[in-house]
């Protein structure tokens, strides 16, 4: 059975293009951590989309998009 998952994340890239420092960003992911977990699911038949960090979700959600289940490895700036 194929899904569609969603993936969200906190790409390091993306804060630090925002202006954070590179501390406050050491412990979030890099383009090619979400690569190889997308290309994963998708090996095992699945369909991916990149979502992004938890207010591209929520902006995402109230724009009516829907996934069979969400991969999630964000932490968040703050808390988990």
């Amino acid at each position: 059975m194929s899904l569609t998952i969603g993936l969200t994340y906190d790409l390091r890239s993306a804060y630090l293009a925002e202006g954070f420092t590179e501390e406050a960003t050491a412990e979030f992911d890099r383009d090619d951590t979400v690569a190889a977990i997308e290309s994963t699911l998708q090996s095992l038949g699945h369909r991916t989309e990149r979502i992004g960090h938890g207010r591209q979700l929520a902006e995402a959600l109230v724009a009516g998009r829907r996934w069979d289940l969400v991969f999630n490895i964000a932490e968040g700036m703050y808390e988990r």
